[in-house]
């Protein structure tokens, strides 16, 4: 799912899905072939083509083994050897042959959904560093043979049975341009709706609430250009960190970049045309209740500097930055190194939320920021952008999103253990909805399955669309 997969790379990790289940909730069945698909002419789409040949027979060990190597990142040869990696393909192989019949992909990350007509149904998640070589690999049961909640209350179960403690929240809210500020709870299920939770780059929405009041000011404009410089260049996800300093876009196009595919890049460049202290009123202009919990600001850049950055400026500001207040704690950021950044992606496989290195929301305030989006947007000619900028990348497809929903808004965000997603829906019958759902794990692997996870979304939805 796209939404599953914005966020950092992360270790390979190969898990086999078992080929003869009892149904249920979450479970998977064996299934027919599908028509296929074509594969996106891009690098991970090029790299999708390869899995499926070795496991389509097409590929012996031998030549799995030789191109292992060249294929993987080192953090992924790490975890898995070149025979490791050709065993599992052995595995699968002899339950094929496997068809690609759905794929979502977006920048250096996609999920390829493959069929058989002699084993249960597998989504493929595959994740690409910078050098387009391959640090997430994964095999999980599809999320298109989940069994869906039919209740609200078959939900909530499945909700509490996910792997890593998550929440899921659905509010009704007033619909954008409405005089009526109509709202109240739908459904919650899980862990506290009102505890903060590090919710990755779903905080974007808040760079874009500050980008959207610095136009609305005469401060900025959506088709002003900024300039890309060293200094600025984050890792992915995103594509602006391959450009070279110098390369000009517009605020408008950096927008739909830093929503639609997550650019961090295209994020950072729009904090520094607005300037940090914009972005940190923003979290309490748009609702935050506690907004000190993300000041001073992180930018992606900072995080990845801080979270796992190898220089000794960048080691002594990670051991320092729990516990320091925000003087302290502004300082460090201000002595982080400037330049091209010297993080490899690949480094990027610990923890690191716990040690309050994220961006920091409850369910409501995800309610409220969505919210107050939305009211700029129908404010005026120059808020238009960002309804627009903001139903690019709906999350989820058009398998989730029919024509009962003719207005979908969404973010989602992931670190290492980190997950989640929200949305803004607007209903043909002229009713709004928000989901969230948020996930926080002291073991990255409970957040592998990630399209089941953003499968109660979908079954959420569903719901929705039958009142």
């Amino acid at each position: 799912m796209r939404a599953a997969l914005a966020g950092a790379a992360t270790a390979l990790a190969l898990v086999l899905a078992g080929c003869t289940s009892t149904g249920g909730v979450g479970q998977t069945t064996a299934t027919a072939v599908l028509d296929p698909v074509a594969l996106p002419d891009t690098p991970v789409g090029e790299h999708a083509a390869w899995v499926v040949a070795a496991l389509n027979g097409e590929l012996d060990a031998d030549q799995v083994r030789i191109a292992a190597p060249d294929r993987l990142a080192r953090v992924a040869l790490d975890e898995i050897s070149p025979q490791e990696l050709a065993d599992v393909f052995e595995q699968l192989a002899a339950q094929g042959p496997w068809t690609p019949t759905a794929v979502q992909a977006v920048g250096s990350q996609a999920v390829v959904t493959l069929h058989s007509p002699t084993a249960d149904a597998l989504d493929l998640q595959l994740v690409l560093d910078a050098d387009d070589r391959i640090t997430g690999l994964l095999f999980v049961p599809s999320a298109a043979e989940r069994v869906a909640a039919t209740s609200w209350g078959e939900l909530e179960s499945a909700v509490e049975a996910l792997a890593a403690p998550t929440r899921l929240v659905v509010t009704e809210v007033a619909a954008a341009g409405a005089a009526d500020a109509a709202s109240g709870p739908v459904f919650s299920a899980g862990t506290d709706p009102g505890d903060p939770l590090p919710s990755g780059s779903v905080f974007k929405l808040y760079v874009l609430g500050a980008v959207a009041d610095a136009v609305a000011a005469g401060e900025l404009a959506w088709n002003q250009e900024l300039t890309l410089t060293d200094d600025v260049k984050s890792l992915p996800s995103g594509e602006l960190q391959n450009e070279p300093a110098g390369t000009v876009v517009t605020v408008r196009d950096a927008a739909e970049a830093m929503i639609s595919i997550s650019d961090n890049t295209a994020t950072d460049l729009l904090v520094q045309a607005v300037g940090p202290d914009a972005v940190e009123r923003a979290f309490a202009d748009f609702g935050q209740a506690d907004p000190s919990a993300n000041v001073p600001l992180l930018t992606t850049r900072a995080l990845f500097q801080l979270g796992w950055g190898a220089s000794e400026e960048e080691t002594a500001a990670r051991e320092a930055w729990n516990h320091a207040d925000e003087t302290q704690r502004r300082a460090l950021l201000a002595a982080l190194p400037t330049g091209p950044i010297d993080v490899e992606a690949s480094a990027v496989t610990t923890l690191v939320w716990q040690e309050g290195l994220d961006w920091f929301t409850t369910a409501d305030d995800l309610t409220a920021v969505h919210r107050g989006l939305q009211e700029r947007a129908a404010a005026g000619e120059v808020g238009a952008p960002v309804r627009e900028i903001l139903a690019v990348n709906d999350g989820l497809g058009d398998a989730v999103f029919g024509e009962r929903w003719p207005y979908v808004a969404f973010k989602g965000g992931s670190s290492v253990g980190v997950l989640a997603g929200s949305w803004y829906l607007e209903r043909d019958d002229g009713r709004a909805f928000t989901v969230s759902i948020q996930s926080a794990s002291d073991d990255p692997a409970a957040l592998a399955d990630q399209t089941g996870f953003f499968g109660q979304v979908a079954d959420a939805v569903a719901l929705l669309e039958s009142e």
